[in-house]
C-alpha cells in the first residue's frame, strides 16, 4: 500500500505531528510506503508574527503553496492507493478534480475549523473563515471518508460527507511518561498552549487568585503562554520547545484545561489533558465537548464549570496528595488504553485497508 500525506504544517505544529508525523514510523514498520508533503513548513510559521503585513505575507504565502500542493495532488493521485488531507484547504478548481479520486482521499482535521476562533477577530481573520467556510465543506464532499477528533466536529462533517469516522489526539505514551518528582512543599498547576490561547486562563484567573491566596506554596507553570499575570501568585514562563516539552509536563502536580464553551472550542480535541494524563497528572477541566469523554470525574480528575467548582476541585488535589497520585495513574492507564498512538495507528490503518479494500472490490 502507498499512501500520501498532505499535512497542513510540519512537525512542530501539534495537529501535523499527532495527526500525520507520529503515525508514519509505526506505519512503515507495517509495511507501508509514506510519502508526506508540507503545505506550510515550520520555517513559514515561525515568519507570521503579529504585524498586519507579516500575517498578510505569511497568509498569501500559504494560499500559494496551497494551491501548488493541491495541483501536486492532483497531478499524483494515481500513483497512490490512498491520500490522506491533513486539514489542508484546497481552492477551486482542485476539489472538484480531485473528486475523480473521491475513493482515494481522506480528509482529517482537528479543531472546529469551520467556525471563527475570535469573535473579535480582525478583518484579515475574518477573511479566513469565509474562505473557510466555502473550502472545508468542499473537501468533505471531495472525500471518501472524514477523520474527525470528536462527536462535535463529526456531526458537522456528516453534513457533506458520507463516511466519518473518530480518532481523537493521539498521544505517544512511549514518549509522554510519568517521572518521580523531588519532594517538594510546592505544588505546581501546570497549563500548556500558545500565545493565542493563553486568554483561555482569564476564565479562571479568579479562582486562581483565591487559591494562591489560601496555598502560599502553590505556583502556576505556564508552557509555551503569552501575558498572564495573577496577583500574589508565582508564575514559572517556560518557552515551548518539541525536545523540552515533556520534561517540562513533568514539573506538574495538576493539568489545567480551562475552556470557555462556544462553537469553536467544542471542536478542540483535548490533546493538554491526554499530554497530562500521559504524565501521570491529574487533571481539572472545563466540561466542554471532548472533555467530558476523555476525563472520569472523580477518577481520573474533576470537571469545573463555576469559579466555586475550580476552588474546590483544585483545593481538593492541593490537600491531598495520594489522591493526585491516584487520579494520575488512573487516566494514564485510561489514556494508555483509549487514546494511545499505537492503537489510533491500528485504527487508522484498518480503516485504509478497508476501504482501498472495498473500492477495490467495486471495481472489479
Amino acid at each position: 500500500m502507498k499512501i500520501l500525506f498532505v499535512a497542513q504544517y510540519g512537525p512542530l505544529a501539534a495537529s501535523s505531528r499527532t495527526r500525520v508525523f507520529d503515525y508514519l514510523p509505526l506505519l512503515r514498520k507495517a509495511g507501508i510506503t509514506c510519502d508526506v508533503r508540507v503545505v506550510i513548513s515550520d520555517d513559514l510559521i515561525k515568519r507570521n508574527t503579529r504585524g498586519v503585513f507579516s500575517r498578510l505575507l505569511y497568509y498569501v504565502l500559504s494560499y500559494s503553496r496551497a494551491l501548488w500542493t493541491g495541483w501536486v495532488c492532483v497531478c499524483t493521485a494515481p500513483q497512490y492507493d490512498a491520500i490522506l488531507i491533513q486539514k489542508a484547504l484546497f481552492s477551486f478548481p482542485i476539489p472538484r478534480l480531485l473528486r475523480r479520486y473521491r475513493h482515494k482521499i481522506f480528509f482529517d482535521f482537528d479543531d472546529a475549523i469551520f467556525t471563527l476562533e475570535n469573535p473579535n477577530a480582525g478583518w484579515i481573520n475574518r477573511l479566513r473563515t469565509r474562505r473557510r467556510a466555502r473550502a472545508v465543506p468542499a473537501m468533505l464532499q471531495t472525500a471518501h471518508c472524514a477523520i474527525v477528533e470528536n462527536a462535535y466536529t463529526a456531526e458537522f462533517a456528516t453534513q457533506y460527507c458520507p463516511r466519518v469516522s473518530q480518532i481523537t489526539g493521539p498521544i505517544d505514551t512511549a514518549r509522554y511518561v510519568p517521572t518521580k518528582k523531588p519532594a517538594s512543599e510546592k505544588i505546581a498547576l501546570g497549563w500548556i498552549g500558545s500565545q493565542w490561547t493563553t486568554r483561555y486562563l482569564d476564565t479562571i484567573r479568579d479562582p486562581l487568585a483565591a487559591l494562591s491566596r489560601r496555598y502560599p506554596n502553590l505556583e502556576l507553570h505556564l508552557i509555551g503562554a503569552g501575558d498572564f499575570d495573577v496577583p500574589n501568585l508565582k508564575i514559572a514562563r517556560i518557552d515551548w520547545a518539541l525536545e523540552t516539552e515533556v520534561g517540562h509536563l513533568q514539573t506538574f502536580d495538576i493539568g489545567l484545561m480551562p475552556l470557555p464553551d462556544d462553537p469553536f472550542t467544542r471542536g478542540k480535541g483535548g490533546y493538554k489533558l491526554l499530554q497530562y494524563m500521559a504524565c501521570g497528572l491529574p487533571v481539572v477541566a472545563s466540561p466542554v465537548e471532548i472533555n467530558r469523554e476523555i476525563v472520569t470525574p472523580g477518577e481520573t480528575g474533576f470537571l469545573a464549570e463555576t469559579d466555586a467548582e475550580w476552588i474546590e476541585f483544585l483545593g481538593t488535589l492541593i490537600e491531598n496528595k495520594p489522591l493526585r497520585t491516584q487520579m494520575g495513574t488512573a487516566g494514564r492507564t485510561r489514556v494508555v488504553a483509549h487514546y494511545a498512538l499505537e492503537k489510533s495507528s491500528e485504527h487508522l490503518l484498518a480503516l485504509l485497508q478497508r476501504s482501498i479494500h472495498q473500492c477495490d472490490t467495486l471495481s472489479q
